[in-house]
């Protein structure tokens, strides 16, 4: 059988507590969800068009039918939920955007406004223009500047190479191509 949810997925992983009254409670974990409804991977697959009570740890509890099934998981679509389902939706959305945070890369290097913010960049075609320090730290710089850099362009600021890794409101974030020196990082830095 085709998978119905060949759509766009949203990754969300929660641990969850099963059970109808005709089987025993059994364990699943949520993997992603989509307008199909929520996929479950566990041990014991329910029968197709089965009806579930599942309490989804950080979520609240749920009433699902089971829409499809193979040997290992099973998407199943929400009926009813201990709150609006709208509240439950944009509840499970937030918990997936949290989790997607969490695996956000983590700065490893602290940050340091500069004394002097102001820095020339310059681009790999060769166009100078005039940028202002946000922050630095030894991987990279958080920086204003008035035209538009993409993320993968790359840069030189003041005479340290670097790859535009974000674009922001005003300004980008930059990360060099060779870490700075534990010694060269603090507020007097010179890039």
């Amino acid at each position: 059988m085709d998978d119905p949810l060949n759509g766009h997925h949203t990754r969300l992983i929660l641990p969850a507590l099963c059970w109808s009254r005709y089987r025993p409670d059994f364990y699943a974990v949520t993997t992603d969800l989509s307008v199909a409804g929520l996929r479950f991977r566990a041990a014991s697959i329910p029968g197709l068009g089965e009806t579930l009570t599942c309490s989804l740890r950080h979520a609240g509890t749920l009433e699902v039918l089971v829409v499809h099934r193979n040997t290992t998981a099973f998407v199943a679509r929400v009926r009813r939920a201990d709150v609006a389902i709208p509240v439950m939706v944009r509840r499970l959305l937030d918990l997936a955007e949290d989790q997607d945070r969490d695996l956000a890369p983590r700065r490893v290097h602290p940050r340091f406004v500069p004394d002097r913010p102001d820095i020339l960049v310059t681009t790999a075609s060769g166009v100078q223009v005039p940028g202002r320090l946000i922050n630095v730290s030894a991987s990279g710089a958080a920086l204003q500047v008035d035209i538009r850099l993409e993320p993968g362009m790359q840069i030189t600021l003041g005479r340290t190479p670097a790859t535009v890794a974000r674009r922001f409101e005003d300004g980008i974030g930059a990360a060099f191509l060779e870490p700075l020196a534990r010694e060269n990082i603090g507020p007097h830095v010179s890039l």
